[in-house]
């Protein structure tokens, strides 16, 4: 049997102060994450914005301890890497960050792409061009560079949300986190708030299908946790809860997908109140749109305008049974 090499892509983060400004310069350089017609002018355009933002995106990396994303992920692989040899003991699997080290052009002259098996899986549930996209095309840009001229091939694993065992997983990440709500505060309306990460409405227009796929799986868990409401303490809980999907970390002038979640918070707060439960549905891994966004910036904002509570699902992280869900994801494509 062949050996097998499996890349773990995800964004990466900045671990201390000088990553910060770097971080958002190859963030804002990336012409899948900026889609304008700069062309020369990108390079000054990625220097001028990551240099302007750097000190408030700093003061909120300082606020969490910095990014615990490139820790997380590099667990994440080795946990994969350990249930995957059970069977295949040649298997090893690497991650390739997109913003931070290790970068594609680091890791890929190490992948003997010719004489194993190579699975590229991205640690975004959902397509979309900005993070799926950039992050498979700098793989590919890699293997290119090592390889000119040449066809590598690989099993490319990406919108991944509607695999069983994931569902499965997402369901009673939110399950519980919503039984432990109920039973602390028995009394009062709850808003179950699905949160992704935003898209500027252009590229939803442009055939983005992001935001259909966080629809469909904003759905599906909604379904099933209505089934279990209906069922749980004789169902008397199922018509206080408020069910809604929206839209994070939008950054600009321009349009992004709606409706917003600090818009909505605001809304619902005072026109609701009760208990907020966020859910953050496309993150798996915890970093600055959850532990600062959600939890410092959106619970504050929901106290404020009249939520009594305010609850987050934790993302997946190094949870075995995510990783469970990753080989299981791998195995339904020829692992």
């Amino acid at each position: 049997m062949k050996k097998t090499e499996i890349l773990i892509c995800n964004f990466g983060g900045p671990e201390k102060e000088s990553d910060v400004q770097p971080f958002l310069f190859n963030l804002f350089y990336d012409p899948l994450v900026i889609k304008t017609s700069f062309g020369p002018f990108r390079k000054m355009f990625a220097n001028y914005v990551s240099k302007k933002r750097a000190p408030e995106s700093n003061h909120e990396y300082a606020k969490i301890g910095y990014s615990p994303i490139n820790r997380t992920t590099q667990t994440q692989a080795e946990q994969l890497q350990a249930l995957l040899r059970e069977t295949h003991p040649e298997t090893n699997v690497r991650v390739v960050n997109r913003y931070t080290a290790p970068f594609a052009q680091d890791v890929i002259p190490s992948v003997d792409a010719k004489n194993a098996r190579v699975f590229i899986i991205t640690m975004y549930p959902h397509f979309c061009h900005s993070t799926t996209a950039t992050s498979v095309r700098e793989v590919d840009q890699a293997f290119m560079a090592k390889y000119p001229g040449e066809e590598i091939d690989s099993t490319r694993i990406y919108s991944w949300w509607h695999n069983q065992s994931y569902l499965d997983f997402s369901f009673e990440q939110l399950r519980g986190k919503l039984e432990e709500t109920i039973k602390n505060q028995s009394e009062g309306p709850l808003t179950v708030m699905f949160s992704a990460h935003g898209i500027p409405k252009k590229y939803r227009v442009k055939g983005d299908p992001y935001v259909s796929e966080t629809t469909g799986h904003y759905n599906e868990i909604k379904r099933r946790c209505n089934a279990w409401l209906k069922e749980f303490e004789g169902g008397k809980h199922l018509d206080r809860c408020h069910w809604i999907l929206c839209y994070q970390s939008r950054v600009g002038r321009v349009e992004w997908t709606k409706p917003y979640t600090d818009a909505t918070i605001e809304e619902l707060g005072k026109s609701r109140g009760g208990h907020l439960l966020l859910f953050p549905v496309s993150f798996t891994s915890d970093h600055i749109e959850t532990l600062y966004e959600m939890d410092v910036t959106y619970k504050e904002q929901a106290l404020e305008c009249g939520f009594t509570s305010y609850q987050r699902v934790l993302a997946a992280n190094t949870d075995s049974k995510f990783t469970q869900c990753l080989k299981d994801i791998l195995i339904q494509h020829g692992f």
